[in-house]
């Protein structure tokens, strides 16, 4: 622990101490005076009960035995939240990092998992009305016509299936209306930041609905600047989002939904800022470039605007002689069919059929930090998948006690993926050097002999089918029994190598590889191989060059057995205990050995969990806690080894034993006419508890027991209170602010102090005026509002510079709302 904590109690406790006081005494004197009552005008999503989907069926939060958060699309709004990634700030033990390839990294209560391959199987599953978007990048899109988000936190496999040892994360989209709606918000801020959205819903027919809605975010002016060139700028956001949903009640018994949905990203890439010279070369530091190693880098900075990108730079230019620009150009689409048949009064049939497809189409990334090319990225991905499930779910008796099960069958027929890395190097890089001294001397050109175009590739297949059920059995009048499970088969096909490009033309690449290759094959005794322009670099042990493939079969069971207790209609008390599994993984990274490539096999955790969720004084005040012990077995984590030519790459491993421990609060209430105050914390330690044979950043071996987990914070909360005025009969004045705590940690495994994050505090704030029944509202905002520097992550892909890449500077606009009903 920090010794600023071990000093002094945590301002959170502080912060939750005396709002719980505040709150507390002010409801119970309204309580004692029998004036609380509930006024049409507090947006307060307290006093209206909260309606979850965390176990597949609509549910009272308070009466679902699982941690969640769950923000109404109105609280999105209010908080900003554009993206799944902007959850990082408002949710406790939540955190979006930034992969350094654009594909965010998502960890929950200290589980995630770095990898910032496109088609990396992450820890925490996102979905938007029950259908699975199994990658991360595929939920970075704009958040659209959104009911509310739960985050369901702790191993969710039973029900929700595969990439939840961490949790989930469910979007809830609005649906078709009886009546004719439409409504429009649009806002104006800060780098000529202009938001549109929109939606319009009502019936066709008695038995036909449907719900159109879109969004449209475009920024003109860039947030960000070049530290040694302020008039070289980068940042401009330009993406649109659309989802249509038709439900038909084909009869009585059957009702069907249809979504289609899609989003398109042509924003500027994120630059990152340069914070430290760390020559990539295992060799020596004198093969760097003395451009490099002199480089002004910005290791302490309090802006956030500032970074580094050699666009405009006559050397910042793709292998055809194109200029980078640095502009994403990813698309997202999205089918989904459910089908709904009530076989009997008691049993429903529900049909899911999905279908995801992700594509990025030459996405430039500045990877490198640097004012001229050092070593730049274009990314060129398509990921396609399909998902189909079948369920019951029933409710019947057993014992008198009344009992509610599920049970269902899940298959992916077809999900491929391929992801192909064009890297752009120079001669500025350690890296490709091959004569010691050659770039350091003074007076003299760095020169390449490895030469400056590469391309790192991956192709997946992966297929899955899996058997799940769920059964409630409330055997009293208080207590409640739930068990589930899943059986999970599954099966993944890689192939992958690194190759120079052949438009690069370089032989001299390829005779040094086929010299590696010679001094293999002697010490194995094998035939040596060759290598053209165009081909594999990649050499496995004996000194071949052919592709890696490899096929990764994995079985697994998962299941939850939770036990609760309701004594009363204001108290819910649970202890669980469960079992998760994560499927194994093939890094695509830039690798000129085989071994990188060896995948990681699943990982297990068994998770024990108490938790409680209470209310008072006629629902005026929740409180709802869990604290909770994860043992993990074959915890995938990334680590490093040291590439005899490209220095430290990564390589995903298996640390045999680690253990996550933690607690979360969340207390909400109103303690008089107009006031909604919330506060919510989550205090979590992680550690390595067994990994002997592991490797540093530094690419040299090195023993990592007793290590914390990357990008996991010991400490973070986050502190909201808004307050509603009445003006006159009709309108409403309101003001609202919340402040966000993260603690410190770490980019890497091994904690090297040239990749941490410091801790960071968020402050946002609003003031709104407008009709009482929400026809229209006018909302002056103001977010980061301090202009806090906050990191979100720092990488070094291939470079001799350490990048760290941090969260949006203060920001401030003015937003419109109108409904038309």
């Amino acid at each position: 622990m920090s010794p600023k904590y071990r000093r002094k109690c945590p301002p959170f406790v502080i912060s939750l101490v005396s709002l719980s006081v505040m709150m507390a005494a002010a409801t119970f004197a309204q309580a004692q005076d029998g004036i609380a009552k509930k006024n049409p005008r507090t947006r307060n999503a307290l006093l209206e009960e909260v309606v979850v989907t965390a176990q597949r069926r609509e549910e009272n939060l308070n009466d679902v035995p699982i941690a969640v958060t769950a923000l109404n699309g109105e609280q999105l709004d209010i908080l900003g939240v554009t993206d799944t990634r902007d959850l990082n700030i408002i949710v406790p033990g939540f955190s979006a990092s930034e992969g350094g390839y654009g594909a965010p990294v998502y960890t929950l209560r200290g589980v995630g998992f770095p990898d910032s391959t496109y088609f990396a199987s992450p820890t925490t599953g996102v979905y938007i009305d029950e259908v699975s978007m199994p990658y991360s990048i595929m939920s970075k899109g704009p958040n659209i016509d959104v009911e509310r988000v739960e985050i369901l936190k702790g191993p969710q496999g039973t029900l929700f299936g595969r990439s939840t040892t961490g949790g989930a994360i469910n979007y809830i989209a609005k649906k078709p209306t009886e009546n004719f709606e439409a409504g429009v918000s649009g806002s104006y801020g800060r780098f000529d930041r202009k938001d549109l959205e929109a939606y319009v819903s009502g019936p066709v027919s008695d038995s036909l609905r449907y719900r159109f809605a879109g969004r449209y975010i475009l920024q003109g002016d860039p947030w960000q600047y070049s530290n040694t060139d302020r008039s070289r700028e980068l940042g401009e956001q330009d993406k649109f989002s659309l989802r249509s949903i038709f439900d038909w009640d084909a009869s009585d018994d059957v009702s069907v939904r249809l979504m289609l949905a899609g989003w398109r990203d042509r924003s500027d890439s994120r630059a990152g800022q340069p914070v430290y010279f760390n020559a990539q070369n295992p060799q020596s530091d004198l093969l760097a470039s003395l451009n490099v190693q002199n480089y002004p880098f910005i290791p302490d900075s309090d802006d956030p605007r500032a970074a580094e990108f050699c666009k405009g730079h006559s050397s910042c230019v793709d292998v055809n002689g194109k200029p980078y620009d640095f502009t994403q150009d990813e698309t997202f689409y999205q089918a989904a069919l459910r089908l709904s048949w009530m076989f009997t009064e008691t049993v429903e049939g529900i049909l899911l059929v999905s279908y995801n497809n992700f594509e990025a189409d030459g996405s430039e990334i500045p990877a490198s930090s640097y004012s001229e090319r050092h070593i730049e990225t274009t990314l060129f991905s398509e990921i396609e998948n399909v998902d189909v499930e079948f369920r019951l779910t029933g409710s019947a008796e057993l014992f008198n006690g009344p009992v509610t099960w599920t049970a269902g069958l899940h298959a992916t027929p077809h999900e491929t993926g391929t992801d192909y890395r064009l890297f752009g190097a120079s001669d500025n890089n350690s890296v490709f050097y091959v004569v010691p001294l050659v770039g350091a001397l003074p007076g003299l050109d760095d020169i390449s002999l490895l030469g400056s175009y590469y391309i790192g590739d991956g192709e997946m297949e992966y297929r899955s089918q899996s058997a799940f059920g769920n059964v409630e059995w409330q055997f009293t009048d208080t207590l409640k029994v739930t068990a589930g499970a899943r059986y999970t088969d599954e099966e993944r096909d890689f192939n992958g190598c690194l190759a120079d490009d052949a438009k690069d033309n370089n032989t001299n690449v390829n005779l040094v590889f086929s010299a590696l290759s010679l001094q293999r094959a002697l010490l194995a005794l094998t035939t040596p191989d060759v290598t053209t322009p165009g081909e594999c670099i990649t050499l496995t042990e004996d000194g071949q060059f052919d592709r890696y493939t490899d096929n990764l079969e994995e079985h697994s069971l998962s299941w939850r057995l939770v036990g609760d207790w309701t004594p009363n209609d204001n108290v819910l008390m649970y202890l669980s205990r469960s079992r998760g599994f994560k499927s194994g993984s093939f890094p695509v990274t830039n690798t000129t050995d085989q071994g990188q490539y060896v995948p990681a096999r699943q990982e297990q955790v068994d998770a024990y969990e108490i938790g409680a969720k209470l209310n008072f004084f006629d629902r005026r005040l929740q409180l709802n806690t869990a604290a909770f012990y994860y043992d993990y077995v074959d915890k995938q984590l990334f680590s490093r080894i040291q590439d005899p030519l490209f220095g430290s790459l990564p390589q995903l491993q298996n640390a045999p034993s680690s253990e996550v421990k933690g607690f979360e609060i969340d207390i909400s209430g109103s303690p008089f006419e107009g006031l909604y105050l919330s506060a919510a914390g989550a205090y979590i330690e992680t550690e390595v508890k067994e990994f002997p044979n592991a490797f540093n950043t530094r690419g040299q071996p090195a023993d990592l027991t007793g290590r914390e987990f990357n990008y996991s914070p010991k400490l973070s909360y986050t502190i909201l209170a808004d307050y509603s005025l009445p003006i006159g009969s009709e309108y409403e004045a309101g003001v609202g602010v919340d402040y966000s705590f993260k603690d410190e940690t770490n980019s890497t495994l091994d904690g090297d102090p040239f990749f941490a994050h410091d801790d960071f505090a968020i402050t946002n704030a609003r003031l709104r005026f407008g009709r009482s029944d929400a026809k229209w509202m006018v909302t002056l905002y103001g977010r980061n509002v301090f202009n806090e520097y906050a990191t979100t992550g720092h990488v070094q892909v291939v470079s001799d510079i350490v990048t760290r890449y941090v969260s949006d500077p203060r920001t401030y606009g003015i937003t419109f709302d109108y409904k038309y009903d």
